[in-house]
């Protein structure tokens, strides 16, 4: 498996569990468990790296955009909690390399 799918799959799975754990940490919340739903996609996209499947290429190339300006609206306006900025640092990685793959590039 190239490195380029290990690091942008185990990113995903790493913030697949960590938006999970934020259920554990602060309560079965709406807005809590709207980023305990994006984990759960997020482990999918992760596991779908791991095999070298362009679709989860595609997922997470587009999928962590969305979540990135939620969790930053989330953020900003529902509850300034340090899980919200720690997964907007890994869709900052994850989506280029998605897109990289995504668009055809030869994995590394």
């Amino acid at each position: 498996m190239s490195r380029i799918y290990k690091i942008a799959g185990a990113l995903m799975l790493l913030s697949g569990v960590t938006h999970v754990s934020q259920v554990f940490v602060y309560g079965y919340r709406n807005h809590v468990i709207g980023a305990a739903a994006f984990g759960v996609v997020y482990l999918v996209i992760g596991a779908l790296l791991f095999r070298r499947m362009r679709l989860g290429a595609w997922l997470g190339a587009t999928l962590p955009v969305i979540g990135g300006v939620l969790g930053a609206i989330r953020y900003a306006t529902m509850q300034a909690n340090p899980f919200s900025l720690f997964h907007i640092g890994i869709d900052i990685i994850v989506v280029p390399i998605c897109i990289y793959i995504a668009m055809g590039h030869k994995a590394a």
